[in-house]
C-alpha cells in the first residue's frame, strides 16, 4: 500500500476529467489528497477514439472510418495510428455485497492477446457490471476497449453458467481482445549440414546436406493497445549458385526453402567446385586436418588410408573412425578409436588403440579389439574379443573367444575359449590355455539366468491355475450360453430386439473367452522364455564337456591347460611337462583333464 505525506486536510469525494492515460489521474488524485490508490476506483462515462491515416491529423472515427481504419493495410502502416480519450469519473472505492469480480489479467509480452480468468469466488449478482469492469480492467493495463475486442461472446457463456446466488462452479476465462500478430521476417540464409572443415564427411541417404533459407518480408503488426509491432526489415541475400551431382544429390525447391538432399550414402565432398558424393574415398592420413569420421559404419562406403609409413600413423593419436568398410595401409595412433564392419590394417595398432569391427585382418595388434571374426598376423600382448579368431603369432597376447587357432604361440599369452583353442605350433612357455564359457561369454550371467527361470516358473504356476478357474466357468456355462447365442442370432435375423439380459450375458462370456485366450498367449510366452532359458544354462553347464584344447606339434612344458566350470564352480587344472607329445585335452564328465589323440593335421 503506498501512502504520500499528508499536505491539508482537503477530503476528497469525486473528480470528472478527461485522460489518454487513466493511471496517471488516479495517481495524481492520490498524491494530492494524500490517499493510497488502491482505495480509488473510477467511473467510465463515455470514451472516443480518434484514427491518423497516412498524412492526415487526428480525427473522431464513428463505425465507418474505424473500420476503414481496421482493415490490414492501415494497421501494419507505420504511419497509422488509434488513440482514446476516457471521460472518467474518480470516486473512493466502496464495498459491493452484490458484485465482486474477482480473477487474474493475462497480457502477453507484445500485448497482442489478453485474457482474465474469472475467479469461482467472484460474486456476479448485477450482469451488466461484468463487461463494464472488464473495459475499465483493460483501461488500467492500456488496452483499448472496443478495438479487437472478444469479450462479448464469452461473457455471454459466462451468463449461462452463474448459479442463482451470483457464483461460480469453477475458474472462468474470457478472452478480452487479440490483436494483429507480427510475421517476421526470414532473412536469407545458407546452411551446410556437414562441417566443411573436414576433408571426410560421411552421409547417408535422405540427410539434407545443404539448406538455403529462401528471404521472406515480414509483416507488422499492431498490439491491442493500439501501438504498431515494427518487423525487422530483410538483410540483403543473394541465393548461391550450388554445383552438384544430379545422380547422387536431389535438389528440392519449396516456397520457404531450397534443399540439397543425399539420394545415397557415401562420403560428400568437392570436386572441380562440384559437390559429389564418393561410395570409396582415399585419403593420405586421417588427422586434425581432416577431422573425425562419424557415422558411416551403418552404410556403404569404404575409406581407404594410404599413409603407410613406418614412422607415421596413418590415423593419428585421439582420432576417431567409423564407416562401413576400412583400409589402413599404416599404424594406428594412441587412443585412436575405430569403428568399422570390415578392416584391414596392414601395419601395427597402438596399445592404448580401440577397434570395433564385425570382421576384420590386422598385421600387427598391440591394442584392443572387439569382432565377430578376425584374422591376426601378429598378436603382441594385444587383448582381442571374438567369435572366432585366427592368429599366426602370438606372444604376451589376451585373447576371449568361442574359437581360437593360433598357428604359433611363444610365451606369456592367455587364452579364454567356449568351444576350442587349436594350437599349430607350440614354441611357448607359462601360456594359460582356458576353456571358460563364463569369462568368454561374459554378457550372459548364470546367476540372473537362474533367477529369471524361478520367477517364471512361479509365474507360470499362477497364469495356469488363473486359467484353470476360468476353463471351469466356461464349461459351467458353455451349454446356457450356446442357447442365448442361438436366441441373440434369431432375433437379429428376425429383427427383434433383444433383451438387455441376453446382450450383457454374452458380453460376460465373450470377455471370458478373451481372458481365456489372453493367459494362454502369456503362459505360450514364458514357456518360450523358460525354453531359451534352459538351452542357455545347458550350454553353459554341459558345453565345457565337449571343448577341446589341441595342439598339432609337441606340446612344451610348463603351459597350463584349465577348465572352468559354472556348477560346480571350480577350476581343473593341467600343467604341461613337455613329455605329452602331440596331443589335445577335453574334460571328462568326472571333472578330470584327459588327453585325446589326434589322427589328422588340424591345421590345414
Amino acid at each position: 500500500m503506498m501512502f504520500f505525506k499528508k499536505k491539508d486536510k482537503k477530503e476528497f469525494e469525486s473528480k470528472t476529467i478527461l485522460t489518454q492515460n487513466v493511471n496517471k489521474e488516479l495517481y495524481k488524485v492520490a498524491r494530492e489528497y494524500n490517499l493510497p490508490i488502491s482505495s480509488l476506483d473510477f467511473n467510465l462515462l463515455s470514451y472516443k477514439t480518434y484514427v491518423k491515416f497516412p498524412g492526415d491529423d487526428f480525427v473522431e472515427a464513428d463505425k465507418q472510418l474505424l473500420e476503414k481504419f481496421m482493415i490490414e493495410d492501415n494497421l501494419i502502416n507505420e504511419e497509422a495510428e488509434i488513440k482514446q480519450i476516457y471521460e472518467i469519473e474518480i470516486i473512493k472505492s466502496k464495498p459491493n455485497d452484490k458484485f465482486e469480480l474477482l480473477g487474474e489479467m493475462n497480457v502477453n509480452n507484445l500485448y497482442t492477446y489478453a485474457e482474465f480468468i474469472v475467479s469461482k469466488y467472484s460474486l456476479l449478482n448485477n450482469l451488466k457490471k461484468i463487461k463494464e469492469e472488464l473495459n475499465k480492467k483493460k483501461i488500467k493495463n492500456s488496452l483499448l476497449i472496443g478495438i479487437f475486442d472478444l469479450m462479448d461472446e464469452d461473457i455471454k457463456k459466462l451468463q449461462n453458467i452463474i448459479l442463482i446466488d451470483g457464483k461460480l462452479n469453477s475458474d472462468f476465462k474470457i478472452r478480452l481482445c487479440k490483436g494483429l500478430e507480427p510475421i517476421k521476417s526470414v532473412n536469407g540464409e545458407i546452411i551446410y549440414h556437414f562441417s566443411k572443415n573436414t576433408l571426410i564427411f560421411p552421409v547417408k541417404k535422405g540427410d539434407v546436406l545443404i539448406e538455403i533459407i529462401l528471404p521472406k518480408p515480414g509483416r507488422n503488426g499492431r498490439d491491442c493497445r493500439g501501438k504498431i509491432i515494427k518487423v525487422e526489415k530483410l538483410k540483403e541475400f543473394k541465393i548461391p549458385e550450388i554445383l552438384f551431382d544430379e545422380g547422387a544429390i536431389e535438389k528440392k525447391v519449396s516456397d520457404e526453402k531450397i534443399l540439397f538432399v543425399a539420394k545415397k550414402d557415401g562420403y560428400i565432398t568437392k570436386e572441380d567446385g562440384k559437390f559429389v558424393i564418393k561410395d570409396e574415398m582415399e585419403v593420405r592420413q586421417i588427422n586434425l586436418k581432416t577431422g573425425n569420421v562419424k557415422g558411416a559404419d551403418k552404410s556403404d562406403v569404404k575409406l581407404n588410408v594410404k599413409e603407410n609409413n613406418v614412422l607415421k600413423e596413418a590415423i593419428m593419436d585421439n582420432m576417431i573412425v567409423e564407416t562401413t568398410e576400412l583400409i589402413v595401409k599404416g599404424n594406428i595412433g594412441n587412443k585412436a578409436k575405430i569403428k568399422t564392419q570390415k578392416l584391414i590394417i596392414e601395419g601395427q595398432t597402438h596399445k592404448n588403440s580401440k577397434i570395433i569391427t564385425q570382421e576384420g585382418e590386422i598385421n600387427v595388434h598391440k591394442g584392443e579389439v572387439k569382432a565377430k571374426k578376425l584374422k591376426i598376423k601378429r598378436l603382441e600382448g594385444g587383448v582381442v574379443i571374438a567369435d572366432e579368431v585366427d592368429i599366426g603369432l602370438s606372444i604376451g597376447g589376451r585373447v576371449y573367444a568361442k574359437k581360437i587357432k593360433i598357428n604359433t604361440m611363444l610365451s606369456h599369452n592367455k587364452f579364454f575359449a567356449s568351444e576350442e583353442i587349436k594350437i599349430c605350433d607350440d614354441k611357448g612357455e607359462e601360456n594359460l590355455l582356458s576353456i571358460s564359457p563364463k569369462k568368454v561369454l561374459k554378457e550372459i550371467d548364470d546367476e540372473k539366468l537362474k533367477k529369471r527361470l524361478t520367477e517364471i516358473e512361479q509365474f507360470i504356476n499362477v497364469k495356469t491355475k488363473e486359467l484353470n478357474k476360468l476353463k471351469e466357468i466356461y464349461l459351467s456355462i458353455k451349454n446356457t450360453m450356446h442357447e442365448y447365442k442361438k436366441e441373440y442370432l434369431k432375433n437379429k435375423k428376425e429383427g427383434k430386439r433383444n433383451s438387455p439380459l441376453i446382450l450383457k450375458k454374452l458380453k460376460e462370456y465373450n470377455k471370458l473367452i478373451e481372458n481365456i485366450d489372453k493367459i494362454k498367449r502369456e503362459i505360450n510366452i514364458l514357456k518360450k522364455e523358460e525354453e531359451n532359458i534352459l538351452d542357455t544354462i545347458e550350454y553353459l553347464q554341459s558345453g565345457i564337456f565337449n571343448a577341446k584344447i589341441l595342439c598339432n606339434s609337441l606340446w612344451k612344458p610348463f603351459n597350463r591347460v584349465e577348465f572352468e566350470l559354472i556348477e560346480p564352480p571350480v577350476k581343473v587344472v593341467y600343467d604341461t611337462k613337455g613329455d605329452e607329445g602331440r596331443c589335445g585335452f577335453k574334460l571328462k564328465d568326472n571333472f578330470k583333464i584327459v588327453k585325446i589323440r589326434i589322427e589328422n593335421d588340424i591345421c590345414n
